[in-house]
């Protein structure tokens, strides 16, 4: 993480912002894939242990839905940001 910082505090410094902004959203989306999967693991590691949770699958599917809504809305946010 260290390098990362160091990196990101030259980018600003050199005037390069652009790379700052780039590795800042890819950090942001890579996260929501993350969390993304991490869900969907846990959600199929409690239909193993136990078949009747598979009524809860509604919720699942609404959490899956707000982090694609804050993966989708990151990077329209980046768009905005690197562009402008």
């Amino acid at each position: 993480m260290n390098a990362l910082t160091q990196f990101a505090q030259e980018a600003v410094t050199s005037g390069d912002i652009i790379w700052a902004k780039s590795i800042g959203a890819g950090i942001a989306l890579a996260a929501a894939a993350i969390g993304l999967a991490w869900v969907g693991a846990s959600y199929m590691k409690a239909l193993g242990r136990n078949p009747e949770a598979g009524k809860a699958a509604g919720q699942i599917i609404i959490i899956a839905a707000m982090i694609e809504v804050t993966a989708l809305l990151t990077f329209l946010l980046a768009a905005f940001l690197i562009t402008g």
